[in-house]
């Protein structure tokens, strides 16, 4: 069966889209090409990518994104796409006529337009309203929708019965023998992903002034004044900026630190989310300090992996980073919890296995 996976907004070698579905998909004897917008080629495994070069313009990619991949899928002569943006609903709509189209859902997307920064709230909740229609519309008219999350399960399910929740947890074989003995742990924390205000950037830098502690920054800025007003803020002088890692580096990065944060702001679209980012720290044995949302609350208290704190409270969190940097003993047990945890449960090995049973048509 010949798949093709679009994306108009992800990197080529996104974590989700190609570490894990198109290489699972490419494993189990599936054809797989990827169009994207910054990469043409092919892989060591044979999976082929198509480039469709995007305007910068967040607006002008939105607009002309039906134009510009509808001609190269169709191209594709593929059985079936399986698209992850929002914005290439309507090319699905029109590919649906000749083949099976899965929609991939990562964010809640309604949600998340309401916390923009570049839009105010009255125009945000108008967008938030169309696109949900839109997605609905679309979805009830899809072969099939791949949900991220548990939320977007939820909301999904009810516009189309064959919707699947393939959580996004971690591949286990990227992280191999790692493990918390204390020897190679410095004293040092990380955050590891996008970097914005909303994903709790300032009290992070805050956090680390004056404790002694490294603060290892990975991930790009969402833009460059942001990046310019993180630098002002006193705590800085702690943070080592590493800008975007691979999947090696992003496990040498978790190999040396003694604890990884996810104190995201509770927004509508991250509190009952689960991000990567968070399972990540835990297969790479190191203690969470996460946001504390009901949701994440459980999965931290369950796994007795971490602590959980106000993400708004810069004291709550600076209290957390030196009770775990200070105690080696209670976080190496919090770190082998939280692996252990991901062994059992929460790992990529489980949901792959729902991503194949729905391409047996």
């Amino acid at each position: 069966m010949k798949i093709c996976i679009m994306t108009s907004v992800h990197h080529y070698n996104d974590v989700r889209i190609y570490h894990k579905e198109a290489q699972t998909l490419r494993k189990n004897g599936f054809e797989v090409t990827i169009i994207c917008p910054d990469f043409a080629g092919q892989d060591e495994a044979g999976i082929n990518f198509i480039q469709v070069k995007m305007p910068k313009s967040r607006w002008w990619r939105i607009a002309t994104a039906t134009s510009r991949y509808l001609k190269v899928a169709k191209g594709v002569n593929a059985d079936c796409y399986h698209f992850h943006d929002p914005e290439l609903i309507p090319v699905g709509l029109k590919l649906r006529k000749t083949a099976k189209v899965i929609y991939d859902i990562h964010e809640d997307v309604p949600r998340q337009i309401l916390t923009k920064p570049y839009l105010k709230p009255a125009i945000a909740k108008f967008f938030s309203r169309i696109v949900e229609r839109f997605e609905n519309y679309g979805a009830r008219n899809f072969y099939a929708i791949v949900a991220a999350a548990p939320v977007i399960y939820d909301r999904m399910i009810n516009q189309n019965e064959n919707t699947v929740l393939v959580c996004n947890y971690p591949k286990l074989e990227e992280f191999e023998g790692m493990s918390n003995d204390g020897k190679t742990r410095e004293n040092k924390v990380c955050y590891i992903g996008g970097i914005t205000k909303i994903r709790g950037l300032y009290e992070m830098v805050d956090a680390v002034e004056g404790l002694g502690v490294e603060l290892v920054l990975a991930g790009a800025f969402e833009t460059e004044e942001l990046k310019t007003q993180a630098e002002k803020r006193a705590g800085y002088k702690n943070v080592n900026y590493k800008g975007f890692l691979n999947r090696e580096e992003v496990r040498e990065v978790l190999s040396t630190c003694k604890a990884g944060l996810v104190t995201l702001y509770p927004t509508p679209t991250y509190v009952l989310s689960l991000p990567i980012k968070m399972f990540e720290y835990m297969i790479a044995e190191i203690p969470v300090i996460a946001s504390d949302f009901p949701y994440w609350q459980e999965i931290v208290d369950d796994a007795r992996c971490g602590v959980c704190v106000n993400p708004n409270d810069v004291e709550e969190i600076r209290a957390a980073i030196e009770y775990i940097t200070k105690n080696d003993d209670i976080a190496q047990e919090m770190g082998q919890n939280g692996r252990r945890m991901v062994l059992e449960k929460y790992n990529w090995d489980i949901e792959k296995e729902k991503l194949i049973e729905l391409y047996k048509f």
